[in-house]
């Protein structure tokens, strides 16, 4: 069953990263955020959600 509202983390995609979070070492999740993060602000187009940096920032 998909996961779908409003809120931050109330999508698949948005919790399947928290997930993903989770299974790295506390010490590398600043990074992958940080990475994230960035790679969104240097993006000009749309970001459609499966292809997110976010979701996509420690692969």
């Amino acid at each position: 069953m998909g996961t779908w509202d409003v809120g931050p983390f109330d999508n698949d995609t948005a919790a399947d990263f928290g997930g993903d979070l989770d299974e790295v070492a506390e010490g590398e999740r600043e990074g992958i955020v940080r990475s994230a993060l960035t790679r969104v602000i240097d993006t000009a187009a749309y970001l459609e959600a499966g292809m997110c940096p976010a979701r996509t920032a420690h692969r």
